[in-house]
């Protein structure tokens, strides 16, 4: 018991993209006098539209000894935004700290007015100057602190017990100061206008531990602020079972986080199980373009994949696989409509009444994982990278961006009478690659990789209603390797395929109508209603009759990436071209997490002197730098609800890197995955990839809709790459990619957009990146502008 106690707090949450981030100013602990460790705090997130105020007020209040408010969207002002946090801050006798938008409630709550802030910021710092008080005790003047925010509190008209305590100035007017923070004069509220959780702010974790020490007096010491009570502070003491789990934070992360977890993959269980992966090196052999088109191509109706490293960079471009569907899947959004595939023909339809990703989740976990017995380490005979999977057998295909209709909490969709009657329309494409070509790019060594059958058992294909069994039996999958040592044994004959070059591709937007959108989604910015709006357009080409895969050919010379890929799907008519250079989301087989969001781009040139101009501004750009933070922060907060605070970390920050046709600013972030999370619960808390929303993503999402006239982004923008039997995870960011559905092609491009973007920039921008891909050219004849709508 005693001042060294473990506080129990709740932050409540606005659909922000960053409260989780406050997590980690939250992990600290104390020695006690007997040598033992004990938390600094005990906290959990909630939503503020969770509870009713009475049941709030009579139920949540008592079990909590400090609140935190988070950032968010919006205005302080408006109760959808802001839910009855005023009634809290009016009438609750508990600490409470304000952050952003919670800062700014704290101000409106007492009668302050909300204006426009003379000098906008998102993602860049502003130096604050403060009183040194209260929760800013201690700190020195003239700190860096990132912003997020297009509104702040007037100075002028404040209540007279709400005391200014820090501020910065207006760069355009040095004279003029604009409030950064405040506090009550006789109660323990105070307020931040800046993001201290950002992982480029100063002090954050000083900040929360001066928090700390206020609420620990409140409760302990007699003093005018806590009169009316008092309460003991316990040791390791923890919020009520019912808040953690009304929790954003699952209980699954949340419990990993307390009990410092070891992670296990479950590779060492040695049960009998009614498949297990075999592996066969094959030494040197064809080029991977000669396997696919060998072994691979036209093998199957039921998809076929090539994940293709086309520039070989780094770990990340080590290997590539080839592999053939033994059976593929469907689903979609519109009609809740699951379907398996097989030998051409359907063989089953569902209707959910879940959503995918839970039936994902347990079909991945339950039908592939527990019964298959994959590969250990040593077997795979690899050094692998912290965060660098390998795929063994399993699921590979594309997870489309309407997904997020399933994904987004918050988040709402009624498909109109028209979607509802396409069934041919679908979100995701899966297929199960039960025997794969794996290629070792830095050594060229090839190995076969397949599923094999212990006995008669087949659970996954007795879960689809498979039509012939899913894996081979060992006699089969040795007599198949065989078959592929004779192919790499002699040339292919006749020479492998040639590029089909790709036609022109014609925009549905050009400057005019791309700028209409772009000064719409700044507005918004300037309204609070978001910090990054990344906002897309689409060019189509017709292809007639032409062979996918020659065109794939074609673009993997033109533009190669890191995580070039090739998916086909025959019966579907439908093949995914992709020379995507982002990685979304990899788990290696240790459950270590990496994301490497994308955001800046400029071309190269050929010119070396100007080129290493081009990249020396990429990296100072301060557009650009604060484009990449804000996704920084973002997926750092994702990342939450599926890993520790403690294991999330940021191993490189705002890098350019650079490919064929252009260079890119890069963050490389990596988090331990709590181990009752898996692979697709892992993707789903943090689908759609931040870098293709913007922050903070509910709210961006939902502008986004509109601004783009509520046209389906598709595979675009989505993910693309394999679930693994193993539990490993490897997918890209679906950009840079070419869609053929029939005969038609779509090439999705587009940018982020904040308060500091020049709509002219921004159209160079997108026919940059359309044209690394395809020759692009914008829509020509110029419709009727109509500018899209604020969305509240």
């Amino acid at each position: 018991m005693g001042l060294g106690g473990t506080l129990r707090v709740l932050i409540i949450d606005h659909y922000d993209s960053y409260t989780n981030n406050l997590l980690q100013l939250l992990q600290g602990t104390r020695e006690t006098d007997d040598g033992t460790r004990h938390s600094e705090w005990s906290s959990a997130v909630v939503r503020f539209d969770q509870y009713t105020w009475e049941h709030f007020r009579d139920y949540v209040l008592p079990s909590v000894d400090a609140i935190i408010l988070s950032p968010g969207p919006g205005r302080p002002d408006r109760t959808s935004d802001f839910g009855f946090n005023s009634r809290l801050i009016k009438e609750a006798n508990i600490p409470i700290l304000g952050v952003c938008l919670g800062h700014q409630g704290i101000g409106t709550s007492f009668g302050a007015n909300i204006i426009h802030a003379p000098n906008i910021k998102h993602g860049q710092a502003s130096q604050i100057i403060h009183t040194n008080s209260g929760v800013l005790k201690n700190l020195p003047q003239r700190f860096d602190a990132i912003r997020y925010n297009s509104l702040v509190l007037d100075f002028e008209g404040l209540h007279p017990e709400l005391e200014v305590n820090a501020w910065t100035y207006d760069p355009e007017d040095p004279s003029k100061k604009v409030l950064m923070g405040l506090q009550h004069q006789h109660r323990p509220i105070f307020g931040v206008q800046w993001h201290p959780e950002s992982i480029c702010s100063s002090y954050g974790n000083q900040i929360l531990s001066n928090f700390r020490e206020i609420v620990l007096d409140f409760w302990n010491v007699s003093t005018p602020w806590n009169r009316w009570t008092k309460r003991p502070i316990g040791r390791n003491v923890s919020l009520p079972s019912q808040l953690v789990d009304d929790s954003v934070i699952e209980r699954e992360v949340a419990e990993s986080a307390e009990s410092g977890f070891i992670p296990s993959t479950g590779l060492n269980d040695s049960r009998p199980r009614p498949y297990f992966v075999k592996s066969v090196p094959l030494g040197r052999g064809p080029s991977a373009q000669d396997a696919f088109e060998l072994f691979v191509q036209h093998s199957t109706l039921d998809g076929e994949a090539w994940l293709d490293s086309a520039k070989v960079r780094d770990v990340h471009s080590r290997n590539s696989y080839l592999a053939a569907g033994s059976f593929s899947l469907s689903y979609s959004t519109r009609t809740r409509s699951l379907s398996f595939y097989q030998e051409n023909k359907r063989i089953k339809t569902e209707k959910l009444s879940e959503s995918y990703w839970t039936w994902l989740d347990r079909f991945q976990k339950e039908v592939i994982q527990t019964n298959t017995q994959a590969l250990s380490a040593h077997a795979l005979d690899q050094e692998a990278e912290i965060g660098q999977p390998i795929f063994q057998v399993g699921l590979i295909g594309y997870l489309g961006y309407e997904l997020k209709r399933e994904s987004l909490p918050g988040y709402t969709y009624t498909p109109s009478a028209e979607h509802l009657a396409d069934t041919q329309h679908n979100d995701t494409r899966l297929l199960f690659a039960d025997t794969v070509l794996w290629l070792d790019n830095y050594t060229r060594n090839w190995t076969v990789v397949g599923l094999v059958r212990r006995d008669e058992s087949d659970p996954i294909g007795a879960a689809i209603g498979s039509t012939r069994g899913i894996g081979r039996t060992e006699s089969n999958f040795d007599a198949y390797v065989e078959r592929i040592r004779e192919g790499f044994a002699r040339p292919p004959s006749p020479p492998h395929r040639s590029p089909t070059p790709l036609p022109v591709f014609h925009g549905i937007d050009n400057e005019t109508t791309y700028s209409a959108a772009v000064e719409a989604s700044r507005a918004a910015i300037r309204e609070g209603e978001s910090y990054e709006l990344t906002l897309t357009t689409k060019f189509k080409a017709d292809c007639a009759d032409e062979d996918p895969y020659s065109l794939y050919l074609y673009l993997r010379s033109r533009n190669p990436a890191p995580y070039s890929a090739y998916l086909n799907f025959p019966y579907h008519d439908v093949a995914i071209l992709s020379s995507s250079p982002e990685r979304f989301i990899s788990i290696d087989r240790d459950g270590v997490a990496e994301m490497k969001p994308i955001k800046g781009t400029i071309g190269v040139s050929t010119d070396a002197v100007e080129d290493k101009r081009r990249v020396n501004l990429l990296a100072t750009d301060k557009k650009e730098l604060a484009e990449n933070l804000m996704i920084v922060d973002l997926i750092r907060s994702d990342l939450h609800n599926m890993s520790p605070s403690k294991s999330i970390t940021v191993p490189k920050l705002l890098q350019v890197e650079s490919y064929e046709t252009v260079h890119q600013l890069v963050t490389t972030i990596q988090s331990q995955i709590a181990p009752k999370v898996g692979s697709v619960k892992a993707i789903e808390r943090c689908f759609p990839p931040g870098s293709m929303t913007g922050a903070p993503k509910l709210r961006s999402v939902q502008l986004l809709d509109a601004f783009e006239g509520h046209q389906e982004r598709g595979p675009y923008a989505g993910s693309l790459g394999y679930l693994c039997a193993s539990g490993t995870v490897d997918q890209s960011v679906i950009i840079r990619t070419i869609v053929k559905t029939g005969n038609e092609l779509v090439l999705g491009a587009g940018g982020a957009i904040t308060w500091l973007s020049d709509a002219r920039k921004e159209w160079e921008e997108v026919m940059v990146k359309a044209n690394a891909v395809a020759n692009a050219e914008p829509l020509v004849q110029i419709p009727e502008i109509v500018v899209p709508e604020l969305v509240a």
